[in-house]
């Protein structure tokens, strides 16, 4: 266990402190209530005697139940409330870091290991949370005024509970200690287990495509028979630790009742006074026993709490002062890229000395074989990355001093991959912000082509549609997407891969949209399909990571170097 994890999750208590504190005296009280029973039943049978004495202590120990029931109900109550807060705070702060991290991190870590960190490791902490709250305040204040009433009772005999309970507590903190490295193994191959069954299921066709069920089945089973050893043996840890400390329990019991009864017979204690002492030393041990139970189950917690507090902590995009104002879309840009080199890993570079200007209100191309660095540059001028070094210039100011949120106002991107939301098809074109009209979701829908396949869905525009619907083909999605980046109306366009989904019928219809577009606006697209990139003002080729040329598709197929065999190839493929 990290003391340092667990100071900070302490700090999610804000704004619960209250509730905190309340529950603690409810505790409290809980505890006091249960072992005042035992002592009034010790009472009641010296007294079996004595009628009214003896109904005057049934009454008690009747009352001290309900008001004990009552208290559990309301801790119980209370303690929910706290733990789950605690969970809603984690998951909320879980889900908030994804979205500030940096790109590279998003990069390195599976969508299934996020899923299983943000929903299974938080409700794995926060029930952990409600096990301690539930036994903490209530078994140290029953220990605490157990050992003072048994102290009262007979202080010899009691002595024999106190002295054998170190034995009990050092064999529940010796088992826990070894269940908590089998519990972090676990909460990691939980993580793969997540992210394995993500991947099955968003790629299930390509399984099916290339027959390969079983050997993702098999793989599945491994790392399912991995989580049944781990999971076995942190199991199996956790659950010796209750008995192990019952047995040393046991033998405490069994010392008590033979002392007790040498002392019964020689008349120094009476046989209520027995029975209590009996009763307290079960209850005693109780709190121990449960909250060494609960430590080896919050051995799961805390392995989850380190892997939250790890992603808690990794790198973020620095924040960035939010420009008051928004500039004007209309505006023209120019975008230039200077001297700039970037590597994903370091010592492997994948631009080298990039330096091309794209003009105001240009149509920029950037062709080139596969690999050479042409997303890549998309990604640098997004500021996903940042170069190793060089720069990027937007009407001659560095990006770097243009916050994020202000950049990407101006840029409208279509990538390769589609996305939808679960949402309908209006809010899924309206995606960049509210104060798009209804009218301007129609007339980008128009422009884009997909205006016609909307209007045969049941509910038009207020159909439902997610991104793995299976009656709306991937060109349709396609072509949601280039119409979500028509509506927001922007001053730049990227197009990565656009029309790659999409028929050569339906390629023709969205490039004579793009084309309109793209008038008047700073454009960069990138396309596999040289035919798409032949009007462009300019095309800049890379190679191997460098520029190898830029012109026109007629000055470069003039000058007869690389992007004239390409697209020699591509035209004879």
């Amino acid at each position: 266990m990290n003391t340092k994890n667990v100071k900070r999750l302490l700090t999610y208590l804000r704004g619960s402190t209250g509730l905190v504190v309340l529950s603690i005296i409810i505790g409290i009280l809980f505890g006091t209530a249960t072992v005042a029973i035992p002592f009034f039943a010790g009472k009641a049978i010296d007294c079996l005697g004595d009628m009214d004495s003896l109904v005057k202590y049934i009454i008690y120990i009747v009352g001290l139940i309900v008001v004990a029931a009552l208290l559990q109900f309301a801790l119980i109550k209370m303690n929910n409330r706290i733990a789950f807060t605690i969970g809603l705070k984690l998951r909320n702060a879980a889900y908030e870091k994804m979205h500030r991290v940096k790109m590279s991190y998003i990069d390195k870590t599976s969508a299934g290991s996020l899923q299983s960190l943000i929903i299974s490791d938080v409700e794995t902490v926060s029930d952990g949370m409600l096990l301690f709250l539930n036994q903490f305040a209530s078994g140290i204040a029953t220990i605490i005024i157990t050992l003072l009433v048994m102290f009262y009772i007979n202080w010899k005999i009691s002595l024999i509970v106190v002295v054998f309970t170190p034995v009990s507590i050092a064999v529940s903190t010796f088992i826990a200690k070894g269940s908590y490295k089998s519990f972090a193994k676990q909460a990691e191959i939980r993580s793969k287990q997540t992210a394995f069954v993500a991947e099955s299921v968003n790629n299930f066709r390509e399984c099916k495509v290339y027959n390969v069920t079983d050997v993702r089945i098999n793989g599945f089973d491994e790392i399912n028979e991995q989580y049944k050893k781990t999971a076995t043996k942190a199991t199996f840890l956790s659950s010796i630790s209750n008995p192990s400390s019952r047995f040393v329990n046991a033998l405490i019991y069994a010392g008590v009742v033979f002392t007790g009864c040498l002392s019964g017979i020689g008349g120094t204690i009476s046989i209520g006074s027995l029975m209590s002492l009996l009763a307290y030393s079960n209850q005693f041990m109780k709190p121990f026993n449960d909250l060494s139970a609960v430590y080896t189950e919050l051995s799961d917690s805390f392995a989850c709490l380190a892997r939250i507090f790890e992603h808690l902590d990794s790198p973020e995009i620095p924040q960035e002062p939010v420009p008051e104002a928004l500039p004007d879309k209309n505006v023209q840009f120019d975008i230039e890229f200077k001297n700039v080199s970037f590597s994903y890993v370091e010592g492997r570079p994948v631009l080298k000395d990039i330096s091309f200007k794209v003009g105001k209100g240009e149509s920029f191309a950037i062709a080139g074989p596969t690999g050479c660095g042409k997303t890549t540059l998309i990604n640098l001028l997004m500021r996903y990355y940042e170069p190793d070094s060089g720069d990027i210039l937007i009407n001659g100011k560095s990006i770097k001093d243009i916050p994020r949120s202000e950049l990407r106002h101006y840029i409208g991107f279509v990538t390769q991959d589609t996305w939808l939301s679960d949402d309908t098809v209006m809010e899924n074109i309206r995606f960049s912000g509210p104060h798009i009209t209804d009218e301007e979701v129609f007339e980008a829908c128009k422009k884009s082509g997909c205006d016609s396949f909307i209007r045969k869905l049941p509910k038009r525009y207020n159909e439902q549609i997610e991104n793995d619907r299976d009656d709306i083909s991937e060109g349709q999605k396609q072509l949601l997407t280039i119409a979500r980046a028509m509506a927001s109306d922007p001053a730049i366009m990227i197009l990565d891969e656009a029309t790659s989904s999409v028929d050569v019928v339906t390629e023709d219809r969205i490039q004579k949209a793009i084309r309109e577009l793209l008038n008047g606006r700073t454009s960069i697209i990138i396309a596999h399909r040289l035919s798409q990139i032949t009007s462009c003002d300019k095309i800049v080729v890379i190679d191997g990571g460098k520029v190898s040329e830029i012109g026109s598709h007629d000055e470069l197929i003039a000058n007869g170097g690389f992007y004239s065999k390409l697209y020699a190839s591509y035209i004879s493929g």
